[in-house]
């Protein structure tokens, strides 16, 4: 998605706030329509035609929610779930970011950039961390391009998809695998 077509949303549009456990469904909800739906095919983040399969549990969250160093991160808009993105502690410096969500509706409009900002803003303020990283899907080439805009760099490794550990997941196209991309927070 080209940044010229987004709406900018202005910082009184959205608030935010850790998920809690009275959020899991919605949450749920809230991944699967940006990734695995049909509804995705509205917005530019579906993966639909590549992964099948759930993209996020009930059991998954609530581990995530529940995990010290770890925050998944609600955005709001007049108390409707907009989008959503876990932040979580890897190392003495560094946090990564995924589940990273907004509603297809929503994609375009700005929310995906604050959401970013403010899981850069937890890791960097919150925690004192020095860099976010993050994997992005070797054939998603328009979210590598989005997230190197953002100041996201490919380190050079990769990891397999999916990743191990992971059950449910339906490979649906051959050659997948993860690109790690670091940002340095300033």
């Amino acid at each position: 998605m080209p940044d010229e077509d987004y709406r900018p949303a202005t910082p009184r549009d959205l608030t935010f706030r850790p998920a809690t456990t009275a959020d899991l469904p919605a949450l749920v909800a809230l991944v699967e329509s940006a990734y695995r739906s049909e509804e995705s095919r509205e917005g530019w983040t579906t993966e639909t035609d590549l992964v099948g399969g759930p993209r996020a549990d009930e059991a998954m969250l609530l581990a995530d929610i529940e995990r010290p160093g770890s925050r998944i991160v609600l955005a709001e808009r007049d108390g409707t779930l907009v989008g959503c993105g876990h932040v979580t502690q890897i190392s003495p410096t560094g946090a990564y970011f995924g589940l990273f969500a907004v509603r297809p509706s929503e994609q375009g409009s700005g929310v995906g950039r604050q959401i970013l900002g403010e899981a850069e803003r937890v890791a960097r303020e919150d925690w004192q961390l020095a860099t976010l990283e993050m994997t992005v899907l070797n054939v998603r080439t328009e979210l590598l391009a989005y997230y190197g805009r953002r100041g996201f760099e490919p380190t050079g490794e990769s990891q397999p998809f999916p990743p191990p550990g992971i059950d449910g997941i339906v490979v649906l196209r051959d050659g997948l695998h993860l690109v790690v991309l670091r940002k340095k927070l300033p």
